[in-house]
């Protein structure tokens, strides 16, 4: 697995929305993009921040355990953290419908 990619000092991925779409499914498997917005501070104000563009991670579905496996960790992520957040949404709702969300979003706050 990759190594997780640092941000710099003043950067920040958004914890509180993430989105969460489907990438691939076959029969064993189902792959899972987490996506959350990247913050940095805005050069015009000095206690505002900017959207500066977005992180994404990639993760995996095991159909015969239900296991999820972190493909390619989430710059900023370092806990894990919001894949753990991501996975959980999955699952809910596969557990919920029985089938495998198209694209979802876990949201705090």
């Amino acid at each position: 697995m990759p190594q997780n990619i640092k941000l710099a000092e003043d950067m920040r991925v958004d914890a509180q929305s993430i989105g969460i779409i489907k990438d691939k499914e076959t029969a064993q498997f189902v792959d899972y993009f987490f996506i959350a917005n990247l913050w940095c501070k805005d050069p015009r104000y000095e206690s505002r921040h900017m959207q500066a563009g977005e992180c994404r991670g990639l993760f995996r579905f095991d159909k015969a355990t239900l296991s999820a496996e972190l493909l390619f960790p989430m710059a900023g992520d370092d806990s894990e953290k919001r894949f753990e957040k991501a996975a959980w949404k999955v699952l809910s709702e596969f557990r919920a419908t029985a089938e495998w969300p198209k694209g979802t979003q876990f949201a705090s706050g």
